[in-house]
């Protein structure tokens, strides 16, 4: 009988280990591992000829597509990759930079507010005006990119509760017996 509760237990064990693992996400194979000694977005945007032909993986949000003959720019809003290259919802620099991709991306898949993955190196920078500011975009040479769906944050669990809500009552509701009366908590 004990032989045959390890031998369950372990089995429990295994079942849980494969599950949790197939949870788990891999980059997308195109984007392959982080970079080591890869440059911040600020620190390319000051200086961007000093970083001119490192390697990168850089993501964030779409702002805007431009085809152009041969090739097309994405221009995007950095965010902070997940480890599995994904963008996160928010954080960041707060840098823009430009993904030239060569040849034609469609501005209706790859429109405004999806998450873009890109890896390349980088090669100098654009400056292009934002309202009528001059923005200096660090511009990076794709070699492989993966496009992600429009970030949604999770549902709200149907459980949740304000704790800044107060209603007497709750859990029980008024049928109950009023221990709370007067206020004998």
């Amino acid at each position: 009988m004990a032989a045959q509760r390890v031998g369950i237990g372990r089995l429990l064990a295994l079942l849980l280990t494969s599950a949790m693992a197939a949870c788990s996400t891999a980059p997308p194979r195109e984007l392959g591992e982080p970079i080591a000694d890869e440059p911040s977005h600020s620190a390319v945007k000051a200086e961007p000829e000093r970083y001119r032909g490192r390697a990168v993986r850089w993501g964030g949000e779409i702002l805007g597509v431009r085809n152009a003959d041969g090739h097309t720019d994405v221009e995007i809003y950095a965010r902070p990759l997940f480890d599995n290259a994904e963008p996160q919802p928010d954080g960041g620099d707060g840098v823009r930079f430009i993904a030239r991709v060569q040849g034609f991306v469609d501005p209706v898949e790859y429109r405004d507010g999806k998450r873009l993955t890109v890896r390349g190196t980088l090669s100098g920078a654009l400056t292009r005006p934002v309202g009528d500011y001059a923005y200096l975009y660090p511009l990076v040479a794709v070699e492989a990119m993966h496009l992600w769906p429009a970030y949604e944050p999770p549902p709200e669990p149907r459980w949740y509760r304000d704790p800044y809500y107060y209603d007497p009552w709750w859990p029980y509701g008024p049928w109950w017996p009023h221990r709370h009366w007067p206020y004998g908590w």
